[in-house]
């Protein structure tokens, strides 16, 4: 007799949910090994979260400490949500502020060197279709330039941005505006199409950096807002 269909459903799921209680359980695990190991615990949140550049600060801080970034709750239940399951005294409190957002980086390097670390590490990066514009794109009339190097744009381009909603023209091998153009204005949430312009006359918007918040002191056993 064939095997139902649904049979082999449940068997799946079983397996599935196998395999994340493992994945949660080694995440506690690590993060519990790691807070034997580090003096401090850094709440960091992202903005314009890019996983290229996550990478990148990752590997800055190889041979300093260890950066997480998972679900809050599992974040919760490897520190203690709470006196009794703290880990570490006072460590819950640092557990609350795990709201949002953002992951935790354990270190023994000192506070003013985390600080002076992540406020001058920051990537530009083009902007995705519903963030936020923080400033008018205008495009003047004329030959049309890339933003980031002043080259004209090339005139194969010319498809491309039409479709997309510019109205242009070429003129002796340059892709020309009869008028100004806006792309975008002060407060704009960018549809797909903005976004796709942006990029196409490379237009790099968004700006992905970590923010730390709070830090929790083993020898203290404070946490601190910072």
């Amino acid at each position: 007799m064939p095997k139902s269909r649904r049979k082999k459903q449940n068997i799946y799921l079983t397996e599935t949910q196998k395999k994340t209680r493992e994945a949660k359980t080694k995440a506690i695990a690590n993060i519990q090994e790691c807070l034997s190991q580090y003096t401090y615990i850094w709440r960091i949140v992202p903005e314009d979260m890019r996983n290229t550049y996550l990478q990148q600060i990752r590997a800055d801080w190889k041979d300093k400490g260890k950066l997480f970034f998972t679900k809050n709750k599992i974040i919760i239940k490897a520190l203690g949500r709470d006196e009794q399951e703290e880990q570490e005294l006072n460590l819950s409190k640092f557990s609350q502020e795990l709201v949002g957002n953002a992951g935790i980086l354990f270190t023994n390097e000192q506070v003013d060197d985390v600080r002076s670390y992540f406020s001058k590490t920051q990537f530009d990066d083009y902007a995705r279709a519903g963030g936020l514009v923080d400033q008018d794109i205008v495009i003047p009339a004329g030959k049309i330039r890339y933003h980031n190097t002043g080259e004209y744009v090339i005139p194969t381009q010319k498809p491309i941005l039409e479709s997309l909603g510019m109205s242009i023209r070429l003129e002796q091998g340059f892709l020309v505006l009869d008028q100004d153009y806006t792309i975008c204005k002060y407060g704009d949430q960018l549809t797909v199409e903005q976004a796709h312009m942006l990029k196409q006359l490379m237009f790099k918007l968004a700006i992905f950096r970590l923010i730390p918040t709070h830090y929790y002191d083993k020898t203290t056993n404070q946490v601190i807002e910072v």
